[in-house]
């Protein structure tokens, strides 16, 4: 995704810091904001995931992308993996 993207990590933008950007470098392709969530406790990674996309939803941390951008939560509890996704025009 070099190519086409532009990874930033841990980057201040919008009202806090996200975990990953993916800005893309053209029109023709979509950005991504990532926002990860880890619980030693909870067993419920799609619940996780569900926070991960509220707070980049709150935060605002898509503010400075234009153009398509999909909003991606992922939920890890040990081996187990749970992702909710948005598309925002």
């Amino acid at each position: 995704m070099q190519a086409t993207h532009k990874a930033l990590s841990n980057r201040e933008s919008g009202d806090g810091r996200s975990d990953i950007i993916l800005k893309s470098k053209s029109p023709r392709y979509p950005s991504y904001v990532i926002e990860f969530k880890y619980d030693k406790e909870s067993e419920n990674v799609e619940r996780l995931a569900q926070i991960a996309l509220n707070q980049i939803d709150r935060e605002r941390y898509g503010i400075e992308l234009t153009g398509r951008i999909i909003h991606i939560g992922l939920g890890v509890h040990g081996k187990k993996a749970g992702m909710q996704w948005v598309v925002v025009d």
